[in-house]
């Protein structure tokens, strides 16, 4: 058997000609890039079940065109026409329903029974969570089932949708509520911490090969060793005894397949999300540094001709504004001559620049402002325009009283005037002795009150003015 590992490395190596050195002609291992090659398109308002075989048996092999669908609507006691999306993924050996009510999706959870001809075949079907959902791993006993762990898991700060355990692990994968995964859950009262759920690549050592899990293998191989992958002897007491050496069968290298060695296990290369910026600091972003910035500006500053009135060998100052250093406000649109023009405008059919938001609320309140002016000029010339209403008899009377009065005044004199004006004016007033129940008005409290009226009417006027208002409730 050839020697791996250090022993190999540590042996001599024979060069072909044309060959620069031993390292390059070993060749490095390559990950498996797996990727599924049938991804069912599932609609948003659908819910997802995972059907996955109990025994040993190629789906694609055991059912015909069409014959997935007919057991799953058999099982349903449905019609083609009751919504359900059936995917078989036969790469992966298993089965994705889509349903539209929770009826449906009842009686494909659990252990149910896919009727193939004459043949009664065993499924185990799980919910699969969709939408706003995220998921965690947590570490239980290994004698728990899913429903046991329903009534033992608890997150008091949200709410936990589904839980699954993995097989005979001491690993359970909890859907949450939400896009933010806990730190911490209760599992029977106790906090137990909650790790990222990470997809991986699924191998099989029944059969050695990538693309689904070892309890959905169609072809499983007895006289394969799930270690190696060496074909060996089976013996009543197990495989026969031979020179182990584990290697995996998604990287290659010598550790069981899927182990926490494998630096190829998981899908997509993952890396936890980096923290948000705090405010006024710029975030930091995986990959290689951006190259500086050369763009229009510094070859505008290249171009801008210089004034030709100054002597060499001085520096020319620039005036402070240019033609071109700012935008223009807006831009006319563009001409739409079909449907996908509508659809396909450019940002610069807008009718204001975005990075102008303060110039664009300005002028706004500045154009309404305008209309508010506008209609109450039309108003003021509408009001002096229109001829004067016609007096009544009392106004014709009180004019005519007012004429004689000037009249009197201009003959007898302005004293006469007054004379009469206190009498007509006593005979209307009363005259009304002070008391301890009727005291004298204050002064002060008249002149508030006085200032009081004329703030209200300087208030109705402009009630816009909160100062005002303050000063009145004062």
């Amino acid at each position: 058997m050839k020697p791996r590992g250090l022993a190999a490395a540590a042996q001599p190596q024979a060069r072909k000609p044309g060959s620069t050195s031993a390292a390059d002609a070993e060749s490095p291992k390559q990950l498996s890039s797996w990727k599924p090659t049938h991804t069912p398109r599932i609609r948003s308002d659908e819910l997802v079940i995972v059907l996955k075989p109990r025994i040993t048996m190629d789906l694609h092999a055991a059912f015909g065109p069409g014959g997935i669908g007919t057991a799953v609507q058999r099982l349903t006691g449905s019609t083609a026409n009751a919504g359900i999306s059936v995917w078989p993924v036969w790469d992966q050996n298993i089965v994705v329903v889509g349903v539209k009510t929770e009826m449906l999706a009842s009686k494909l959870i659990g252990d149910v029974t896919l009727t193939i001809g004459d043949r009664q075949v065993p499924f185990q079907g799980h919910l699969k969570a969709a939408g706003e959902t995220c998921k965690g791993v947590v570490t239980v006993a290994e004698n728990e089932t899913s429903e046991s762990l329903r009534h033992k898991l608890a997150w008091i700060d949200g709410e936990i949708l589904y839980v699954r355990k993995l097989g005979t692990s001491n690993v359970a994968v909890v859907t949450f509520k939400g896009r933010r995964v806990p730190r911490y859950i209760h599992y029977s009262s106790e906090n137990v911490s909650v790790r990222y759920y990470k997809k991986t690549v699924p191998a099989c050592y029944r059969c050695g090969a990538v693309g689904h899990r070892p309890d959905a293998c169609p072809n499983p191989d007895n006289r394969r060793c799930i270690h190696c992958g060496a074909k060996v002897d089976i013996t009543p007491d197990g495989p026969a005894e031979h020179e182990c050496q584990p290697e995996c069968l998604i990287c290659g290298e010598n550790h069981f397949t899927g182990s926490a060695q494998c630096v190829g296990k998981f899908r997509k290369a993952w890396r936890p999300a980096a923290p948000q910026p705090q405010h006024g600091q710029k975030s930091k972003q995986w990959g290689p540094p951006s190259p500086p910035k050369t763009g229009a500006k510094q070859q505008s500053k290249q171009n801008k001709p210089k004034p030709s009135n100054v002597p060499a060998g001085q520096k020319s100052k620039p005036p402070t504004f240019q033609p071109g250093d700012f935008p223009q406000l807006a831009s006319p649109p563009k001409p739409v001559s079909n449907w996908a023009g509508v659809s396909s405008q450019s940002p610069t059919t807008t009718a204001a620049s975005p990075s102008h938001p303060e110039i664009i609320k300005q002028l706004e309140a500045m154009q309404k402002r305008i209309e508010i002016l506008e209609r109450e000029n039309q108003m003021l010339k509408a009001t002096q325009a229109a001829p004067p209403p016609p007096r009544t008899e009392p106004e014709a009377m009180h004019a005519s009283a007012c004429s004689d009065d000037e009249q009197e005044t201009g003959a007898g004199g302005y004293a006469e005037w007054a004379k009469q004006l206190l009498a007509a004016n006593s005979k209307c007033l009363k005259i009304i002795k002070t008391t301890e129940d009727i005291p004298a008005v204050d002064k002060y409290l008249l002149h508030l009150w006085d200032a009081r009226r004329s703030l209200t009417k300087r208030w109705q006027k402009n009630k816009i003015n909160r100062k005002l208002k303050v000063r009145i409730a004062e």
